[in-house]
């Protein structure tokens, strides 16, 4: 039988596309009429409604309650978005498509697709809702490194994955919406929780419901998390609520296994190219540090506010600042090679640390500073089972308190084991022995 035909329409603005008429552009066969007035089409069949074109190869024409029915295939396009599947039904007078088995959906930017077993659109909400093992990706673009400038040709695509058991996606807001067991992966990062909003305009994640996140060997918990990215990268991770950090190093041919913790009612962190920027931890702040063969002997440190930051995979500084209620706080012990030589605790209004090529360099407590240091005296080689202190109000140590070997404080996840011995204390007591003025340490309450 010759094919159906009718003239294509012009596409309409969307405020008019719902009272536009559904047309018939073409069907290769008229396969015969139903007495509920049903159409059987076959071939090549074509409708569209306004600006959405829809496709299949078998349909059932509902002419006067404008519906069609797709017996074998579905393909609906709009703007460069697409929808197929199966088969599937589309409502004109509700503006609602649904579709079951193998669905796929993309939209107009070619960054964004859906997939699962069973769809229902609302077109002019532009909002599906997807079941049946769903999940939406996001593409991106990889820069080939060998590659030189920053119009470098690419490697392929770098895909984030979203999963759960229902999906919501807005192709208007871009905005995606995973509920029940969700699981996100891209590259080697992993995250798991109950539910999670990507919006694409930010390039941010939102998890909620007991979120982990897992990248290679580091392990970070809370309650809310918000994760910002930029391209290809992760920019940074704010982490709210029963915050924790965990990293694991493995050992090496010059270096012990070693495990990390940070803690405390806030943690956020900045990523730059790809590593750790700097570490902030907020309210309640503790941090602890051990080689796994040695986990009697765990080095901490706490306060109300923490900071670590890295540079070339590297600690550079840290600072630790104590509250109303409670000063810095950290402990810290001494090994040369395996023998412990001595453990050293202080105490002041902020402990601030400096290292350079990843070892400590200096460690300095600022204001109502005090320490004591058990162990071998300094610059002693041998074992003398000495206790000695030092403090602001003027109290003549027992051994100077400049100097006090083997400090190693707690670091952020994902940087383990950068420190080493050697380290040196510099206490805040002035020259004559009075106390002086509290200083204000130079905190960045603020990463760029």
């Amino acid at each position: 039988m010759a094919a159906l035909r009718t003239g294509a329409t012009t596409t309409l603005p969307e405020s008019k596309e719902r009272n536009a008429p559904l047309i018939m552009e073409n069907a290769d066969r008229f396969e015969g009429y139903r007495s509920r007035g049903e159409y059987v089409l076959s071939g090549k069949v074509r409708f569209r409604h306004g600006g959405m074109l829809m496709e299949t190869e078998r349909a059932i024409w509902m002419k006067d309650r404008n519906i069609v029915s797709c017996e074998s295939g579905m393909r609906i396009t709009r703007n460069g978005s697409l929808l197929t599947a199966d088969h599937g039904t589309y409502d004109k007078n509700m503006g609602q498509a649904t579709a079951q088995g193998n669905v796929f959906m993309r939209d107009s930017s070619g960054e964004n697709a859906a997939t699962g077993q069973n769809i229902v659109y609302l077109r002019f909400r532009h909002l599906a809702t997807l079941t049946g093992n769903p999940e939406v990706r996001r593409f991106y673009v990889k820069k080939d490194s060998s590659a030189a400038g920053d119009s470098a040709d690419t490697s392929g695509p770098d895909t984030l994955s979203i999963k759960g058991d229902i999906m919501t996606y807005n192709d208007s807001m871009q905005v995606a919406v995973a509920d029940g067991n969700v699981r996100i992966h891209r590259d080697k990062l992993n995250i798991t929780c109950k539910k999670a909003e990507y919006h694409d305009a930010s390039d941010s994640l939102y998890l909620l419901g007991e979120p982990q996140v897992v990248v290679d060997d580091n392990q970070v918990k809370g309650e809310i998390m918000r994760m910002g990215m930029h391209g290809e990268e992760i920019k940074s991770l704010l982490v709210k609520g029963s915050a924790q950090a965990h990293s694991t190093e493995p050992a090496t041919d010059s270096s012990v296994a070693r495990q990390s913790d940070v803690r405390g009612d806030s943690l956020f962190l900045a990523f730059k190219e790809k590593a750790i920027d700097s570490v902030q931890v907020f309210r309640n702040a503790n941090g602890a540090y051990f080689d796994v063969d040695k986990p009697d002997f765990v080095n901490k440190m706490s306060g109300d506010y923490m900071v670590l930051r890295f540079q070339g995979k590297q600690v550079t500084s840290a600072n630790v600042m104590g509250g109303a209620s409670s000063n810095a706080k950290s402990t810290y012990y001494h090994f040369e090679k395996k023998n412990l030589k001595g453990k050293n605790d202080a105490e002041g209004d902020t402990i601030d640390f400096a290292f350079k090529d990843g070892k400590i360099d200096e460690v300095m407590v600022k204001g109502s500073a005090k320490g004591t240091y058990f162990g071998e005296k300094p610059g002693k080689g041998k074992s003398e089972g000495n206790r000695s202190s030092t403090d602001s109000t003027g109290a003549k140590p027992a051994v100077p308190a400049t100097v006090v070997p083997g400090a190693r404080p707690a670091e952020a996840p994902g940087r383990p084991g950068n420190a080493a011995n050697g380290a040196k204390q510099i206490d805040a007591k002035a020259a004559d022995g009075k106390n002086p003025e509290k200083p204000k340490p130079n905190i960045p309450w603020r990463v760029k």
